[in-house]
């Protein structure tokens, strides 16, 4: 599980995730990802943090649909400042809490429970979140479960270099290896594949890597 402590003050991490160019890094990666998705998918953005992911892809699919989830409600409001500031509408964007350890069960700011449901989604985003789980393993089958036939999983882990170590073990981020990922993500029926950020991604490539899956068809 996260430490609270470490994930509080959600302006001031927006604030450096742009001043640093980490954003604009992430999201120039995002944009050479080829993905084959529905103009209206529907789209799960799992530890959501400052909605960096899930609102690429609502830029990306003007129609896309998305459920944005944090153990932390305060990133949950700012992922929707973000949007407005984006020019996205809010009423594109249901958010909610949730424990990536059970990141099917989601509960409304107002305190109202509910089940996301099995193959529900084309697309789900995560950042280097499943590490705070309980049982990482169990997280990423939970993930699997949401995604339609045909959909992606796209995860932007940290990585196995010696700055990515430092910061996980700085935000005591405890994860599986990126092999033992990428076989529990095949196990569970999905092709999968790791994808190294190059220069034109600084400063994100000094932590970071993708694993980018896409389940099979039955």
């Amino acid at each position: 599980m996260l430490n609270p402590t470490l994930y509080k003050s959600s302006r001031t991490y927006d604030f450096f995730m742009k001043l640093l160019g980490y954003e604009n890094a992430i999201g120039r990666f995002l944009q050479q990802v080829q993905i084959d998705c529905p103009s209206d998918c529907r789209v799960l953005d799992a530890g959501c943090g400052t909605g960096l992911l899930g609102l690429h892809f609502l830029d990306r699919f003007p129609q896309a649909t998305l459920v944005a989830t944090d153990l932390e409600p305060n990133f949950l409001r700012l992922t929707i400042a973000n949007a407005g500031k984006r020019g996205i509408d809010r009423d594109r964007i249901q958010i909610g809490v949730a424990d990536i350890s059970t990141p099917n069960v989601l509960t409304t700011l107002d305190g109202d429970s509910c089940s996301l449901k099995d193959s529900s989604f084309d697309l789900i985003c995560v950042g280097a979140v499943v590490g705070y789980a309980e049982d990482t393993e169990a997280s990423i089958r939970g993930l699997i479960r949401l995604i339609a036939p045909g959909g992606y999983l796209i995860n932007i882990e940290m990585s196995e270099s010696l700055t990515g170590r430092f910061v996980s073990k700085r935000y005591q981020y405890r994860n599986i290896t990126l092999s033992r990922m990428q076989e529990v993500i095949r196990d569970v029926g999905c092709d999968v594949t790791a994808t190294r950020l190059n220069l034109r991604h600084l400063p994100a490539k000094l932590t970071r890597t993708a694993i980018i899956a896409r389940k099979r068809q039955p």
